[in-house]
């Protein structure tokens, strides 16, 4: 199924760019050092990107060489983005403003902080927003670019993970890490007294019905309808030194499923949900398993974005009066994985869709069928059939490590492969 993100960790390193300093008040310099095709990389470009790369790596405490040999790597990774850039600009792939605007705003809430501080941030670091923008828009399309070309075409096989296992060390303690959703009830700017006791109350309310069974996206839905800003999401795997500090105790005492709060920070009340938990080897642990169907329309310069769903309004509304999913996506599906199978993708685990796809399953009732919605691999209709908590103990979590482990050695090399054919058939010149 070509549409499987299998064990690809998004590769995102967006936070860090809010350590930037100042690096936009270099001497103007309009010399050439380099050609790509038809684009050209200055030094004026080359130097702010030398100093952005130097300040992130010093964040990092990673080592960094003599000025040459650093000006020669982050020369080349120039080249290579720009090369990327202007192979998804000729394969005409977007990133759209919602999208855009759905990453810039999980940034921010990763981060504990809101838009307008995030804003802030930026203008204190001398970063325009719009240049912010035009990075973040650049990174989804190489993202989504290299998992196109790249990562769909690698497989792990079940021989593959045995003989990792066979490498592993024993004994080697796992890390634990946490997945966790959060839910945020803002403050407005400056919040009187009686601004933070109302807050409140709407948060614990708030938290009842999300221990009733509420879904977080269902509850920021319902708010919507009555303009009230609740925002959150999905905060993904993390160690607990990686969650914002408000968050850590609560979480540590909080069973896969529980939901707590309401948590004050400096931005609202938080609810936070404690999905899933992983490399605890004292106990196994339940996590949710999903069982379901889709229907996969491509587009392509026969078929664009609007017809695309368009047939996929049609084929859902027929299922809708009676039609057989299974049938249908025999018929119409274009995902050779699954659509033999009528659609069927099986039981499957978090974290193993596109972000876009799982999103959508998170938020469907069992039999619900979502509306037709895109990723990076076409435009889908998806339904779920069951789900069920399945048992995970310390030899599974092994086996998903060695797999991701496996995938991400594949992945990089075959990204080198790819970078340097992609050089090779296009014109590079550095001065």
């Amino acid at each position: 199924m070509d549409f499987l993100k299998k064990f690809f960790p998004l590769t995102l390193l967006l936070i860090s760019v809010l350590t930037f300093k100042s690096i936009y008040a270099l001497e103007t310099l309009d010399q050439i050092v380099a050609v790509i095709n038809n684009s050209v990389i200055t030094q004026q470009q080359l130097n702010e990107q030398i100093e952005m790369t130097r300040q992130q790596w010093q964040a990092e405490n990673k080592p960094i060489p003599a000025l040459t040999v650093f000006r020669k790597q982050v020369l080349n990774q120039m080249i290579d983005h720009e090369l990327q850039l202007q192979w998804a600009s000729n394969a005409g792939l977007k990133i759209n403003e919602a999208a855009l605007d759905k990453t810039i705003q999980d940034i921010a809430q990763r981060n504990g902080i809101t838009l307008e501080q995030l804003r802030e941030k930026l203008q204190q670091d001398n970063i325009p927003y719009a240049k912010y923008r035009q990075r973040i828009r650049q990174q989804l399309i190489i993202n989504h670019l290299q998992q196109s070309e790249v990562g769909t075409k690698i497989s792990v096989t079940d021989q593959e993970i045995k003989d990792m296992l066979a490498h592993l060390p024993k004994s080697a303690p796992q890390k634990i890490i946490y997945h966790v959703e959060d839910l945020l009830v803002p403050f407005p700017n400056q919040p009187s007294a009686s601004d933070i006791v109302q807050i409140e109350e709407t948060a614990s309310s708030l938290l009842q019905k999300a221990k009733n069974g509420a879904l977080f996206q269902a509850l920021i839905a319902q708010a919507k309808k009555s303009n009230f800003p609740l925002t959150g999401g999905d905060l993904g795997w993390r160690p607990l030194n990686d969650l914002p500090d408000v968050f850590q105790a609560a979480v540590q005492n909080l069973k896969p499923g529980e939901v707590t709060g309401p948590i004050q920070a400096a931005n609202g009340f938080h609810l936070i949900r404690l999905l899933e938990i992983q490399g605890d080897t004292t106990k196994a642990h339940y996590v949710t398993s999903t069982h379901t169907r889709h229907i996969l329309i491509k587009t392509s310069p026969l078929l664009n974005d609007k017809q695309a769903e368009n047939r996929l309004n049609e084929i859902r509304a027929d299922i809708l009066r009676g039609g057989d999913f299974s049938k249908l996506a025999k018929k119409y599906s274009q995902d050779p994985g699954s659509a033999y199978k009528g659609g069927d993708l099986g039981w499957t685990l978090p974290g193993v869709f596109d972000p876009t796809f799982e999103k959508q399953i998170k938020n469907l009732a069992i039999n619900q069928m979502s509306l037709p919605f895109k990723t990076q691999f076409g435009w889908h209709i998806v339904q779920v059939i069951g789900r069920a908590q399945k048992l995970q103990t310390a030899k599974d979590i092994s086996r998903q490590q060695a797999a991701q482990l496996i995938y991400q050695r594949k992945f990089q090399q075959a990204l080198k492969n790819w970078l340097r054919q992609l050089r090779n058939q296009s014109y590079v010149k550095i001065m």
